[in-house]
C-alpha cells in the first residue's frame, strides 16, 4: 500500500499542467484542477496502475454567487488498493456545460 504522501507525487509528477493546487490535509489528498481537464484527471486516477481511485463515492457543488465562476463541482474518489481518498474541485459557470 502506498502512503498518501507517494501518491501526491505520484500524481503531482504525471498531471503537472492539469493540476492548479494539490495539498494533504486530514489525510487525504485534495487537488483543484481547471474544468478543462477534470476527465483526464479523472482517466489519470482511475487508470493509472499506482494510483487505482477506482469507485466515485460522492459529486457535490457549492454555489459562490458572487462569483464569475459561482459553481464549485466537488468530486471523491476512493482508492480500494491504496486505501486512500482524494478530493477534486474546480469551478464552472453558471449554464456551462463541462466536457
Amino acid at each position: 500500500m502506498k502512503t498518501i504522501e507517494d501518491l501526491e507525487k505520484i500524481i503531482n509528477s504525471e498531471l503537472t499542467s492539469k493540476i492548479n493546487s494539490s495539498k494533504i490535509n486530514h489525510g487525504q489528498i485534495y487537488i483543484s484542477v481547471d474544468e478543462k481537464n477534470i476527465l483526464d484527471v479523472i482517466l489519470f486516477l482511475k487508470t493509472n496502475s499506482e494510483t487505482k481511485f477506482q469507485q466515485l463515492i460522492d459529486i457535490t457543488a457549492v454555489d459562490y454567487p458572487e462569483n464569475d465562476k459561482r459553481f464549485k463541482v466537488v468530486y471523491l474518489l476512493l482508492s480500494h488498493e491504496n486505501n486512500h481518498r482524494i478530493i477534486i474541485d474546480f469551478f464552472i459557470k453558471e449554464n456551462e456545460v463541462v466536457s
